[in-house]
């Protein structure tokens, strides 16, 4: 009799107004961080769609907070609306759907995956805007690559501090 192994993926819950102040939290202070150059790499709300859609392992629930997040997000830049909303529904949905068969629960998974999905949030919004809107994006530069990096080193430590809050099911 062959026994296999299959890793037990935990599913955890939070409190909505915990979901709701985490968001908040990451647009208000995306929102006063100072606009030089080094600042301008973050993107608050993208780690908070993967962080939550890593913990719930829920494609439907990554993909509304995906929608909802992206295009708040897009309602308060310059942008036009559903720019943000498209993108993030997607990496939303990507990031539920793959936590679900990988254990994300560890720094180093979530630091690839989180340098992975910004490439991917790229990609899809870069797609977006030069096939509706014909203007050109910038698909992959050092620039990307910088924000990449920013983003999954502050997404592992906001990340560590919000496993505080998570309860499993």
């Amino acid at each position: 009799m062959a026994v296999t192994y299959q890793p037990r993926t935990e599913v955890y819950k939070f409190h909505p107004l915990v979901v709701f102040t985490a968001v908040l939290a990451a647009f208000l202070v995306q929102v006063f961080l100072p606009p030089t150059s080094f600042f301008l790499l973050f993107d608050l709300p993208f780690l908070m769609v993967i962080y939550f859609a890593f913990s719930r392992r829920n494609p439907s629930m990554g993909l509304v907070l995906g929608l909802v997040v992206g295009v708040t997000q897009d309602l308060l830049s310059h942008n036009p609306v559903g720019l943000y909303g498209m993108a993030k529904t997607l990496v939303g949905y990507a990031a539920s759907s793959l936590s679900a068969r990988i254990d994300t629960d560890r720094p180093i998974p979530r630091l690839l995956l989180i340098f992975g999905f910004l490439h991917f949030h790229q990609i899809v919004y870069a797609s977006i805007e030069r096939l509706l809107l014909g203007q050109t994006a910038e698909l992959v530069s050092l620039r990307v690559l910088e924000a990449a990096l920013v983003n999954a080193l502050v997404g592992v430590l906001i990340f560590s501090l919000l496993d505080r809050f998570r309860r499993t099911t």
